[in-house]
């Protein structure tokens, strides 16, 4: 039970400023509630960013108009050192940026959210327990603990306690035939905004290929199992099936992601140069 006495999360920061810089900032560390929306409105459209971590490739997606980018650290070489770099280039872009962090440390959760992430996609969350850890580092009083830091970016904020803690987007992953079975537990963790199937993982998991029907069983389950008010999410390969993930209620997809994109690009592009050369007589 919240302690009625406890009025910190109505904090007002002494330092709030009004200028077209603070609301240019307000509106670029907001844009999780965007997310949000997009994702309670039936679909919202984003990929991971893995093989070209850039601020460029972030541009790219932007004006591809995805809505959003996980920038994955658990699969790619990304680190702190250019974390900052990608954050900075989703806000400047006006893409939700969501970290995907390596490893069980949830205390590098708050820090990237402070960094200015939009969210964080948790991996292999296997337990309700596990869900209450991260939201308890994600969110400010009274649903988590999350430590505050009164940064400079912040003073774009009457009330910064309030505005990012609700604005953060808070994912977690099922990707283990364990977590299928608690799953409508772990969704029903206050502070949650969406569960995440990691289509790979999970067919590993349950001792089956990549693809298999077991694996689309699994997924159909566990929509039938999650709460209507969360999200549901999944990794897709083929765009072509977005529609019918989306009629399962799977609204915030993952297609693909920047080193594949990259590659069926180049392929699709040498494809057509050496069909026009041999159509002339040259190289093929």
């Amino acid at each position: 039970m919240k302690d009625k006495s406890d009025t910190s999360s109505n904090w007002i920061n002494p330092l709030f400023v009004t200028s077209d810089g603070a609301e240019k900032w307000s509106e670029s560390l907001l844009l999780g509630e965007k997310l949000r929306r997009r994702a309670n409105d039936g679909w919202a459209l984003g990929t991971f960013l893995i093989e070209v971590p850039t601020a460029a490739t972030v541009t790219a997606l932007s004006l591809a108009e995805f809505d959003f980018v996980v920038l994955d650290m658990e699969h790619s070489s990304i680190g702190f050192s250019c974390l900052q770099t990608l954050i900075s280039a989703g806000q400047a872009a006006g893409i939700t940026t969501l970290v995907r962090p390596c490893g069980e440390d949830s205390g590098i959760i708050g820090k990237v959210l402070d960094m200015g992430a939009h969210g964080i996609m948790m991996p292999h969350v296997d337990s309700p327990e596990r869900a209450r850890e991260i939201v308890n580092q994600s969110r400010y009083k009274p649903l988590g603990s999350r430590g505050f830091s009164p940064l400079t970016r912040f003073d774009a904020f009457k009330e910064p306690l309030k505005s990012l803690g609700d604005a953060s987007y808070v994912v977690v992953q099922i990707e283990g035939k364990e977590a299928l079975k608690r799953v409508k537990e772990i969704a029903s963790v206050p502070g949650i905004d969406a569960v995440f199937i990691g289509p790979y993982d999970l067919a590993l998991s349950l001792g089956v290929s990549p693809g298999s029907p077991e694996v689309h069983r699994a997924a159909r389950e566990m929509a039938r199992q999650v709460p209507a008010e969360i999200a549901l999410g999944i990794y897709i390969d083929d765009p072509d099936t977005c529609g019918e993930w989306a009629e399962q209620r799977f609204a915030l997809q993952c297609v693909g992601f920047d080193g594949r994109m990259l590659s069926d690009g180049a392929r699709q592009v040498s494809g057509a140069a050496r069909s026009g050369m041999s159509r002339v007589g040259g190289k093929s």
